[in-house]
């Protein structure tokens, strides 16, 4: 007598585990997406801020000027916002990092998504002793990898030297720019 025990899964057990499986991950992933989304602006914006903050700071507390742009491979800034973004001091007005104690702070680039920067006529921020930005106003987009508009957002920088968060006041789901215009992650 032969007394074996099978034991598995019928092809009807297998197929309603592969449905219930399917039915749950088409419900996870956009959920997902979203999530990525989210926690891509949230990174990108709090090292921003932060950094625009202590570029501030800085230049208050140690009544110095302080400079934020993008260093090129000179030291210098540059034109090409893609490179890292430093704060340093610059009581010279220079424009240029000679000497690694200057150095306050280094935004490398985001790892999701893009910013764009926006600074007018100059290449750079700066920050005065008094904390004003007077002269090099501008403002920061981050736009998600999807370019969905509704998860872009803007870091502006007032006269006063103080990023602000650009707002949604229609409701819409889109925050506006200075302006009032919605923001706009095509193009950018």
């Amino acid at each position: 007598m032969n007394n074996y025990s099978q034991s598995g899964f019928t092809l009807v057990e297998l197929s309603v585990v592969l449905a219930i499986s399917a039915i749950i991950l088409a419900f996870a992933i956009p959920g997902t997406a979203n999530l990525m989304n989210h926690s891509g602006r949230h990174t990108a914006l709090a090292d921003l801020i932060s950094t625009l903050n202590l570029a501030r700071n800085t230049a208050i507390n140690e009544q110095t000027t302080v400079t934020l742009c993008a260093i090129g491979n000179d030291s210098k800034c540059a034109n090409d916002w893609s490179f890292p973004i430093v704060a340093f001091r610059d009581p010279s007005r220079t424009k240029q990092i000679t000497d690694d104690s200057q150095i306050v702070r280094i935004l490398h680039s985001v790892e999701t998504g893009r910013l764009v920067v926006r600074s007018g006529i100059h290449n750079y921020f700066r920050f005065q002793s008094s904390g004003w930005s007077r002269g090099t106003l501008g403002h920061f987009i981050w736009c998600p990898d999807s370019d969905d508009n509704q998860y872009a957002a803007q870091v502006r920088i007032n006269m006063g030297g103080r990023p602000q968060m650009a707002r949604d006041y229609d409701g819409d789901g889109v925050v506006e720019d200075a302006s009032g215009d919605p923001i706009t992650c095509e193009g950018v």
